[in-house]
């Protein structure tokens, strides 16, 4: 019996009660941020969800797996970003009996309101854990025994380098502002050397006005690392007074400023 006494294995005891008590800090965190949007943390995990599948369609019963709630619960979620035309219910061709959820054009506007902010924010709660760190996290949480076998977890699939590669160079072809914030969104904690070697030659394939532009505003608003990939490109176009700028304000040091 417990009695107030410790419980007998402590390390199994406070390592999980530390999983659930991050979870629910997590949570009350973004659930703050998405107030702003009008969206609870379930409907918003509900649109990730959709988003994750091969075709982007999820039924009722698969989202209580992936979300871990009754299908009372799910319903009320899903009904509601109905309501605010969000996400649609459509049945697979040639099976009415199923029901499928897919995101709209204006669900599609949302998450593109919110990811970004979403994305910078988990990157700041997850800043003092090394990249290392976090692999061995995911590893770990993968390994709880769940008692409820039904439970379902997001798996981190490290994408091909090719893969990579073909959506940065399209990105930079296409050259629009849009195009240029999702290169330098792979200028983060995780680029590695062949990412920032593709990143930089494909940086230097942006011809549009716009994306100049761009990348200018990268130069004297971006991280670090933002800020030196976008010095190197407006190096190799002669465009010192641009750069001269930038080391004047002690954005980027001299060998960053000067050297190609």
């Amino acid at each position: 019996m417990w009695e107030g006494k410790r419980p007998v294995d402590d390390y199994n005891f406070y390592s999980l009660l530390g999983i659930v008590q991050s979870g629910m800090w997590l949570q009350r965190d973004l659930e703050l941020y998405l107030r702003s949007f009008d969206l609870t943390f379930g409907r918003f995990s509900i649109l990730l969800s959709i988003l994750d599948t091969p075709d982007n369609a999820i039924n009722g019963k698969e989202l209580c797996r992936k979300i871990g709630v009754t299908k009372t619960t799910i319903s009320k979620m899903v009904k509601k970003l109905i309501q605010d035309d969000l996400i649609r219910p459509s049945s697979p061709p040639g099976d009415r009996r199923v029901v499928e959820y897919r995101i709209t054009e204006a669900g599609t506007g949302k998450l593109n309101d919110i990811i970004p902010g979403y994305l910078l924010r988990m990157r700041l709660i997850g800043s003092n854990i090394s990249i290392a760190e976090k692999k061995s996290l995911i590893s770990i949480v993968g390994k709880i025994n769940f008692i409820d076998k039904e439970t379902v977890l997001s798996r981190f699939e490290e994408r091909p380098i090719a893969d990579k590669a073909e959506e940065i160079k399209r990105y930079c072809g296409d050259g629009t502002p849009e195009d240029i914030d999702s290169v330098m969104r792979f200028l983060d904690e995780t680029a590695d050397i062949p990412i920032t070697r593709i990143v930089d030659y494909y940086l230097g394939t942006v011809k549009t006005i716009e994306g100049m532009k761009r990348i200018e505003y990268y130069l004297f608003n971006g991280t670090q690392m933002q800020r030196n990939y976008a010095t190197l490109f407006f190096a190799r176009k002669n465009e010192w007074a641009l750069v001269n700028k930038a080391y004047g304000l002690g954005l980027i040091d001299y060998i960053q400023a000067y050297s190609k």
